[in-house]
């Protein structure tokens, strides 16, 4: 990857106008209507439910506890930058621009709102506005003049410009976001380094929506075994869902009640954590006695559970396992809060809470799948099968009224198995995606046709 460095100076000093603004600070924003919303957390939002426990290890689940109010909602700084080089035809142009007019048409005049254009150049369509009746029209004009442009698709132009218009600004909303809307796959590969020019930004997420068809997707360059690498894209297979996938983000922003969550698991060395059965959400390993869960911004209803698995075999009951140490930012007011979570062994064996071992499953489905698909070889089937009939009998030892709460998960691998059986050449794509997706269009359904 190139120098940003240079490149962003090269920029500047290519670009007058831009070095002008930059040199004299010239604010270009315009402050919107400004009104404090604030949410109250509870004293301990990070919380800990007990799965399992047995001579050899204890299951618990992390959870976080921030009750719906659909009402609240915080001003964000939304700046899109929109790919027109020739990547893309008239008609998926035409989608995006009537995906930006429902966003519009969503957003109040808390928020506020920047369209960059660029194929291998960019061009700022208007500076970060409020969306007040007056600014609409601007807008909704601009809008209806993009066109697609001649021309190779260049980001790192957009990006830079975008980090200008960020850094002139004389007001900051709570939260703020830079979006990016093109087909080009190699974008997410490289969203770690376009982070990076961003790096001073607090309370800041960079967002992709890659508009790919299922069957563009099938021969994206991105592989099976990086989608968890990349957190900052959103494949959306259907440009006609791009209005409700855009209204659905700008929500969770609005919704955002805290940043920089850390949540720290720290054990020792007889009781080492058991990485193999740890489930959901991503981990950073650290070491054997520790690991960390992190996340840059928390919106209310975000309820991705974390399984932590550690061992237990050498400890009396009144021992501690290991200890949980949580820290977080509020967005209303920036204090930061820390807490401990302690963590015994448990008098009681076996499962002490069926819905931790039903999450547990379920999480554990997904990945089995993938690791299963990811074995596929028409002359070795059996490192395939082997894998989705281990998952067939760890479920089937569960006591019935679990067994019951997973039956899609069995009836997927069930399917899938037999097909191997059946075809063996041919391989399986994976069921959960279809199955995750109409989940996702459920939870998008309250903006389809509304805006």
């Amino acid at each position: 990857m190139i120098s940003f460095n240079k490149y962003y100076q090269s920029l500047i000093s290519n670009n007058d106008d831009i070095q002008q603004k930059y040199l004299q600070e010239i604010h270009d924003d315009e402050i919107p209507k400004q009104n404090k919303e604030i949410y109250y957390i509870n004293n301990n939002p990070i919380d800990v439910k007990y799965g399992f426990n047995d001579k050899q290890s204890l299951l618990f689940e992390i959870h976080k506890n921030f009750p719906e109010q659909p009402d609240f909602k915080i001003g964000v700084d939304l700046i899109y930058l929109i790919d027109i080089s020739q990547k893309i035809n008239d008609e998926t142009l035409e989608k995006i621009k009537q995906a930006l007019q429902c966003l519009i048409n969503y957003l109040d005049d808390k928020n506020r709102l920047c369209i960059i254009i660029y194929n291998n150049k960019a061009d700022k369509l208007f500076s970060l506005i409020p969306l007040n009746e007056k600014n609409r029209q601007i807008i909704q004009k601009a809008i209806e003049q993009i066109t697609l442009q001649q021309g190779n698709s260049n980001i790192l132009n957009a990006l830079l410009v975008a980090n200008l218009c960020l850094k002139l600004r004389q007001f900051k909303n709570q939260i703020t976001s830079v979006i990016i809307i093109s087909q080009d796959d190699e974008l997410p590969k490289n969203s770690y380094y376009f982070k990076q020019i961003f790096e001073k930004e607090i309370a800041f997420k960079l967002k992709i929506f890659l508009l790919l068809s299922k069957k563009h997707q099938s021969s994206t360059k991105i592989k099976k075994g990086e989608i968890n690498k990349f957190q900052s894209y959103q494949i959306v297979n259907y440009v006609d869902q791009l209005s409700s996938f855009l209204c659905y983000y700008a929500f969770k922003l609005q919704q955002t009640v805290i940043m920089n969550l850390s949540i720290i698991v720290k054990s020792h060395k007889y009781c080492p954590i058991q990485i193999s059965e740890c489930e959901g959400g991503k981990f950073q390993y650290v070491n054997p006695y520790e690991i960390k869960i992190t996340k840059n911004l928390i919106s209310i209803g975000y309820n991705k559970a974390h399984l932590v698995c550690v061992q237990n075999s050498k400890i009396s009951d009144l021992d501690k396992i290991c200890e949980i140490e949580v820290s977080f930012q509020q967005i209303s007011s920036n204090s930061l809060l820390k807490y401990s979570i302690p963590i015994y062994a448990q008098e009681s064996n076996g499962i002490i809470d069926n819905s931790v071992i039903v999450q547990k499953y379920k999480y554990k489905s997904r990945s089995q799948m993938i690791e299963a698909i990811l074995y596929y070889d028409p002359y070795r089937i059996q490192d395939c099968t082997e894998i989705l009939k281990n998952y067939l009998s760890e479920v089937a030892n569960l006591p019935d009224d679990i067994k019951q709460q997973l039956s899609v998960e069995t009836k997927q691998f069930e399917d899938t198995l037999q097909k191997y059986y059946q075809q063996p050449l041919q391989q399986i794509p994976n069921p959960f995606i279809e199955i995750d997706d109409l989940r996702k269009k459920q939870k998008l359904e309250c903006f389809f046709d509304k805006y």
